[in-house]
Order: structure tokens, then sequence, then C-alpha cells
């Protein structure tokens, strides 16, 4: 019990330092998604991320209950804050069942957006559209949970600190085979390297595209403890994730992943 108290204070930390700090697959955590608000069914937000530029469609309402778009080429701001901000645009055109002419498509300005990634499932979004300004919270749309079920080449590196005794600190990197197997919400993934080989075993849950991991594991060279798999993204080639935890010696964070085997 102690270590999972510990484990979800840290993975608390994790998930909070990454939402305000600039790293990750791009300039930032994923945000590629569909952002919704569950409570409003019927409108959300596109987001696709290109390292530090977001680009943001609207499916919205005008206030004759006509459908309209809005869109954004948001810029991550350069504090260190997972901010985008951008100038929001209202575009008309050609009609879609006949020939599309690009030189009758009309751009307006209409105002400006500011998407700010709270958590990992979560962001705020505030929007100014010819002077009417609104917020809302957002979150992840799940659509389908991922199956992360294969043969990979991979491994971990991870940071140990607050070790005992000392020495233990420093970076800890395993490279080999990496096997997953994942049932409904029953996941393990074995990483099995030339001196040692650890399993990691827990509850997967998914929100959006990022799926979770919390469990515990355990290595043939006697290491135990808990941990974390957060911002797991799969794609045809493999998966990363980022992992925080504790063993009987080191707190520690990191990556995992890896690149499927060819069969």
């Amino acid at each position: 019990m102690m270590h999972a108290r510990r484990v979800f204070r840290w993975f608390a930390l994790f998930v909070a330092f990454g939402a305000c700090t600039a790293h990750a697959s791009t300039s930032s955590s994923e945000i590629t998604e569909m952002w919704w608000n569950p409570g409003e069914t019927g409108w959300g937000v596109n987001v696709v991320l290109q390292r530090d530029v977001a680009f943001l469609t609207f499916f919205v309402y005008d206030a004759m209950g006509n459908p309209v778009w809005y869109t954004s080429d948001a810029q991550l701001a350069t504090t260190g804050l997972a901010v985008w901000t951008g100038k929001l645009y209202a575009t008309n055109g050609p009609w879609f069942g006949g020939p599309f002419a690009a030189g009758n498509v009309n751009v307006r300005r209409a105002g400006s957006v500011s998407f700010t990634l709270s958590a990992l499932d979560q962001a705020e979004l505030t929007y100014t559209v010819d002077g009417i300004t609104v917020t809302k919270n957002l979150q992840r749309q799940t659509w389908t949970n991922e199956d992360y079920s294969g043969g990979y080449l991979g491994g971990y590196s991870i940071a140990n600190t607050n070790c005992f005794p000392a020495h233990g600190n420093g970076i800890e990197e395993v490279a080999g085979l990496v096997a997953v197997a994942q049932n409904g919400s029953a996941i393990s993934i074995t990483v099995s390297a030339a001196l040692d080989t650890c399993t990691f075993g827990g509850a997967y849950s998914q929100t959006g595209k990022l799926g979770q991991v919390n469990g515990n594991y355990s290595c043939t060279s006697g290491v135990q403890g808990s941990f974390a798999l957060v911002e797991m993204t799969p794609t045809i080639s493999g998966f990363t994730g980022r992992i925080v935890g504790r063993n009987q010696s080191c707190d520690f964070a990191g990556a995992l992943g890896g690149v499927r085997r060819a069969q």
C-alpha cells in the first residue's frame, strides 16, 4: 500500500509536470484528438498537432442554430506552458457539390483562441468570435480502445533518483525484445534483455488515443515495485509511453516502448 500511494503521488506530479513543460514526441504532449464536453454532445473541436503548431477546427452553431466552422493555426507558447494561442478564422466558399474554385473562398478573421492542456486528458478552450467570448472545459473523446498485443524490439530508458544506496542514482537503459499481451483491461509488458527480464502488469485504460497502465512489475534480478505507464501512443510501427514508479531502492521516471517486429 505504501508503494501504491507513493506511485499515485508521483503519477499526479508526473502528469502535472507533463502538462506544463515542452517535451515528448513533438514539442509537447500529444494533443491530436477529437476534443469534446460529454455534457454538450453535438459540437466539438478537432485538434491536429505538428510539432508546435496545433490546427484547430471547430464545428459549432450560430445564433440561428445553423452550423458554422472556425479554424485556427495556434502556436505553442514559448514560456514552457502547454498553451496554444492563435487567430480564429471564419470561411465560406463554393458549394461542395460543384466545381471547387479556390479563388471564391472568403476568409475573415473572427477572433482568437487559446487551448490549454491542464492534464493529459483535460483541456480548457477559450475563444472569442466577433466580441463574444466562450470558455469550455474539454476532454478527449474515446471511440475504441487500442490493442497493443504483439512483439516489439525496444526497451526502456529511465532516470533513477532518491536511491538508497545513492550509487543507484543515474540513467538506466535496457534494450531487448518487448512482448505485450492484452486481454480487455488486463495488460502485461515483458522486456527481455541479455541479463534481466522484467514484466510490467496492470490495468489498462484509455482516454482518446492515449493509453495508461497502473500496476506492479518484477524482474528476474529481484527488482520489483509499482509503476504508472502514461501517454501510451500506438502507431502501425510500434508504441511509446512515459513511465514513472518506485522499486525497493529508487524512484524512477523515463520512457518505454518499441518498434513492431517484422512478421
